[in-house]
């Protein structure tokens, strides 16, 4: 991989070193924790909860398979590809046109400042034709735009327009890439789809625009994100965690050249797949049919109806991983609140997604990803049935085990955050309770929002936008979920009880 990536600002031998005190500190508890138990606590049966056991060993073979993965994508197929890029011939590399699209509606100043001065930057480092598409809610947002261009020389590659946004951040994209329409592309032509909260790395259009000469069947490619968090200090170590566990997943993805998702931060499609009737609908209007909820309209997850559109068509998609954005967030007065609610809209544009790729089958997606697909549906529920298992024979048979699981679960996410290292994270000893906090009450999310995916809002300040609420739902609609629900937990709950008995 090219060492030019963010991630690896440091030396692999430098991070393993830093992490030495937090794997002994870790270690010596769970020896400690061990040495002091009674001899009666080494007596404690463990066939009741064998095939628990094999769930678990099923849940970390599937990590370790993304690991591999992803080292593969790095270490051969990534470097591989850059390396063909590379040789293409200068007037190969870049397409003749690129178009930003860029939604934007109450931004802060100064980081409306740092996202476009990236972009001109970046666009003054091509030679391509630069169309920044400025997509904003008022003329306030316009005037802080027009300002900061008045600020610097202009570039004779770059045209700015300005679009009104009417209606919310999906439909004001529709409209410019409806109004995009009329212009004549070139089969490598991009558009960029990026949010007016991010700022771009440097080199990252000279990274990623010459894979779509390359790849004649490209669709898209998105990049590396990189958090810059204000705000309370768990939530900022809680968001680089979360950015480190998906540059890993982006990775192994990516290795079947596609992926799960097109991130609505930064993504550039290629013109002519985006250009047309279809995905301008899928933008603006997409929707699916649910049983009880009858059509539910999507209000976030536009780069989720980009990417379905772009699946269904059979098309790649890859991840650059030595390309990337700065994330502009803050954790807000109440960061746990604040991280249920990430989860709940990531977990939902994810899920209402979810049955529909399944259903595309194998003929445009490739083997693993529709696995992937399915696994989503699996993981969220055998993710929850270690520590529920361990509570249980606690309770019934041995407080021990809750111990054991205890030390075992230590265990397993210290190797995790190991290789997360060698993948660029820099682990801290905040990263254990981290992970599990990601695992445990992330399944639970998943669970509570995959009956309730009419329910969809967003959690910036900027945006209220929401789908069917408490207030507009007859009973049954608000109690059906519930009973779902319920019925799902019970019925884990009842494996639980028949697989590791009672005293």
């Amino acid at each position: 991989m090219s060492s030019s990536s963010i991630r690896y600002d440091i030396s692999t031998t430098v991070r393993l070193i830093k992490t030495l005190p937090i794997i002994g500190a870790y270690l010596l508890l769970i020896v400690l924790v061990f040495i002091s138990l009674p001899e009666k606590a080494q007596r404690i049966p463990l066939e009741s909860i064998v095939v628990i056991g094999f769930i678990g060993l099923f849940r970390y073979g599937c990590v370790l398979t993304h690991c591999v993965r992803a080292a593969l994508y790095e270490h051969y197929m990534y470097p591989k590809i850059r390396f063909q890029a590379d040789q293409l011939p200068a007037e190969e590399r870049m397409p003749k046109r690129a178009f930003f699209i860029i939604p934007t509606a109450g931004e802060k100043p100064e980081v409306s400042r740092l996202m476009l001065g990236s972009v001109l930057d970046e666009a003054a480092t091509i030679s391509s034709q630069v169309i920044i598409v400025v997509n904003a809610g008022s003329e306030r947002d316009d005037a802080i735009f027009q300002d900061l261009l008045a600020e610097r020389p202009s570039l004779p590659n770059v045209e700015v327009r300005y679009i009104r946004q009417h209606g919310g951040k999906r439909p004001g994209m529709a409209d410019c890439m409806s109004r995009l329409m009329d212009e004549e592309v070139d089969d490598n032509d991009v558009i960029i789809l990026m949010d007016g909260d991010t700022v771009l790395g440097n080199g990252i259009l000279n990274k990623c625009f010459p894979l779509f000469a390359l790849r004649p069947k490209l669709g898209a490619v998105t990049t590396d994100n990189i958090s810059v968090t204000k705000g309370n200090w768990m939530y900022r170590k809680w968001y680089t965690l979360r950015f480190s566990m998906r540059h890993r997943m982006m990775k192994s993805q990516s290795l079947s050249s596609q992926l799960l998702v097109l991130t609505g931060r930064f993504s550039i499609i290629r013109a002519k797949e985006a250009l047309n009737d279809e995905f301008v609908s899928y933008l603006e209007n997409d929707r699916i049919k649910h049983w009880l909820h009858g059509e539910i309209k999507f209000v976030t997850g536009d780069d989720k109806s980009t990417w379905y559109c772009l699946l269904k068509r059979g098309c790649e998609m890859l991840y650059v991983p030595d390309a990337h954005i700065f994330c502009m967030e803050d954790s807000g007065p109440k960061p746990i609140t604040m991280s249920i609610k990430k989860m709940h809209r990531w977990f939902g544009n994810m899920l209402r997604n979810n049955g529909r790729a399944i259903r595309l089958g194998l003929g445009c997606q490739k083997p693993f990803i529709w696995w992937c697909h399915i696994d989503q549906r699996i993981s969220m529920f055998t993710s929850l049935l270690g520590p529920i298992a361990a509570i249980w024979a606690a309770f019934w048979i041995s407080p021990y085990y809750l111990v054991a699981y205890g030390m075992l679960v230590v265990l397993a996410r210290l190797i995790y955050a190991l290789i997360l290292t060698l993948e660029g994270h820099r682990m801290s000893f905040t990263d254990i309770p981290l992970l599990l906090y990601t695992q445990w009450v992330g399944s639970s999310v998943k669970i509570y929002t995959m009956f309730h995916l009419h329910r969809q809002k967003w959690d910036s300040h900027r945006q209220s936008s929401s789908g069917t609420q408490g207030s507009n739902e007859s009973i049954f609609d608000a109690l059906i979920p519930k009973m779902q629900m319920a019925f799902s937990l019970t019925m884990l709950l009842v494996f639980v009880a028949v697989v590791v008995g009672v005293k």
